[in-house]
């Protein structure tokens, strides 16, 4: 009882500490910024104004932008506030999956007492377990992931969490309602992210044989299968109702064609890639040198090429190459290695347990097989394509916490003080790591980068409604329009851009001022009302472009 007791504290204590070091992240990046929320923001937007056509979306999966969307519905915020606001969601994302993590931690608790010791082993105590379960999901939703990106992927954890927490379960206990749910956490994970329909297969293959196959389990799995497909299915048949044609979505074609082979570009793709297939209904190319594109119909939203990369990219055909697909899975390896290598002491706490535990720790590992083979399925599954850590965070989670649980010592008091040891530096260091996330993070807001800051954006959106713009005003960009929220938190749309890219945008500015001339024409042309550029060399300027309030951007307004 005491123990139990003392575990509870302890677990007290360790949800409190990712509590508040989860609201201290996100108060430090409470302007966050990153490509892809501008398109879920969108979209967001669209679901809640009842734009169907706007929200349906093959490439950008609908969960996390009806969070978004409800709040942004709900409490209306500022220019000035929506930024924070998002952040807002994100914390109450991140508080969901700590206590969704805490039900798959319990549950493997619950099954390590099943089988935890022996006469000549011992497990690691709850205390431990829980010490080194919390250290991880700080890794993982904190460094990994990371609480001040606005993307799906820490919402996509916590729903990961659930199904392993059902998936341990379900080994000895099979109500008939925990199989239903598992289905039904499939099917919300699909909603979250379209990678997991294909997965969400495979984790019915793993819960059908991780028990003793009997008609109960059967029937069972069938009921999962039946609910997975019932929740996943009024979202497939929108899409292909939309598309004309079966999907459950084009993310993973168009990142494949574009990563892997034939190695088309996702933006702007003219069918220039050989084998890539014929564009059906490409961004509209106006000028060649400097590049000048046009998007403005019929994609709605802020920037319409990243608002549905599907509808122009319809015709991408993705191939099978082996040489090129050999070149990708050496380049996901190396990325998971270098992810393992940043967390030395997480990787030297593992090996030290292993050597310690020796065969019997192998085997009890080796009988947690659901939860490795769960791990091991997204963490494969990215690997075909491209790995990023917050992509592969909740798998590695999974992977580890499998790990642990299956340490088996020598059972004296010595072993017991080695593994208490083991466990506080692995801790240790995953705090360090998260300590300086947080000291990048402050550093990060409080310096002058090279890429605009949320506050950058914030105040380049209000600079510019003080400057004559209006919300669905047409602008243009130079460079790549899916940088700039400014457009999406004044609610302008950008229709055009010119020089898209890093090396576009150099020699852009490089270029003699009649090249520029000429493509401003063109940009003019399209109905944008003005110009926008981040920190142009003072080279490349002339008297007609104007610095945009308290910021790096400037604007070039266009003369009637």
């Amino acid at each position: 009882m005491d123990a139990m007791k003392k575990a509870w504290l302890s677990e007290r204590s360790f949800l409190i500490c990712c509590i508040v070091l989860g609201a201290v992240q996100a108060w430090i990046c409470r302007y966050p910024r990153i490509p892809d929320g501008v398109s879920y923001l969108d979209i967001g937007d669209a679901y809640f104004r009842g734009d169907w056509a706007a929200a349906i979306n093959a490439y950008w999966s609908p969960m996390y932008s009806w969070w978004l969307g409800l709040a942004l519905y709900v409490l209306k915020p500022s220019v000035s506030r929506e930024l924070i606001t998002v952040e807002v969601v994100n914390f109450i994302i991140y508080v969901v999956a700590l206590f969704s993590f805490r039900f798959f931690i319990h549950s493997v608790l619950r099954e390590r007492e099943r089988d935890g010791a022996t006469a000549d082993s011992v497990a690691l105590n709850d205390c431990a377990l829980l010490a080194l379960g919390y250290g991880l999901f700080l890794w993982c939703s904190l460094v990994l992931i990371d609480i001040g990106g606005v993307h799906p992927d820490l919402l996509l954890a916590a729903v990961v969490f659930l199904i392993a927490g059902f998936l341990v379960d379900l080994q000895e206990y099979q109500p008939y309602w925990k199989f239903a749910m598992f289905g039904a956490l499939n099917g919300m994970a699909y909603l979250t992210k379209s990678i997991m329909f294909p997965l969400g297969f495979g984790f019915l293959a793993i819960l059908l044989f991780s028990g003793k196959l009997s008609r109960r389990r059967i029937q069972g799995v069938a009921l999962s299968a039946a609910v997975f497909l019932i929740v996943c299915s009024p979202f497939i048949v929108a899409l292909s109702h939309a598309k004309r044609r079966l999907t459950f979505g084009d993310a993973g074609k168009i990142a494949y064609a574009s990563l892997v082979s034939p190695g088309a570009p996702q933006k702007h793709w003219q069918g220039e890639s050989k084998g890539s297939g014929t564009p059906q209904h490409p961004t509209r190319e106006l000028l060649k040198d400097p590049p000048v594109f046009e998007f403005a119909e019929p994609v709605p939203g802020t920037y319409p090429v990243w608002d549905d990369p599907s509808y122009w990219n319809e015709g991408l055909q993705w191939k099978f190459r082996p040489r090129s697909q050999i070149r990708v899975l050496l380049q996901s390896a190396l990325a998971y290695e270098k992810m393992l290598l940043g967390e030395a002491g997480l990787l030297a706490g593992v090996l030290i347990l292993l050597f310690l535990g020796g065969d019997v720790t192998r085997r009890a590992i080796a009988s947690r097989w659901p939860l490795l083979a769960a791990a091991f399925l997204g963490i494969l599954a990215y690997s075909l394509v491209l790995v990023e850590t917050r992509y592969v965070g909740a798998a590695l989670v999974l992977l580890f916490v499998a790990i642990f649980a299956g340490i088996r010592l020598p059972n004296d008091m010595r072993m017991e003080a080695v593994a208490k040891y083991v466990a506080a530096g692995v801790v240790a260091t995953v705090l360090l790591s998260v300590g300086g996330l947080i000291a990048e993070s402050v550093y990060t807001n409080l310096a002058v980068g090279s890429d605009p800051s949320g506050r950058d954006e914030t105040r380049a959106a209000l600079g510019l409604e003080a400057m004559g713009l209006r919300p669905g005003d047409k602008v243009a960009v130079v460079g790549y329009g899916i940088t700039n929220h400014w457009a999406r938190l004044a609610r302008f749309k950008i229709v055009a851009e010119a020089a898209p890219g890093p090396l576009a945008i150099q020699k852009f500015w490089a270029s003699p001022a009649e090249k520029r001339d000429l493509a401003y024409d063109y940009l003019k042309r399209t109905g944008a009302k003005a110009v926008v550029a981040w920190d142009p060399p003072s080279t490349g300027l002339d008297p007609r472009w104007k610095s945009i309030s308290d910021t790096n951007y400037y604007v070039y307004f266009f003369s009637k």
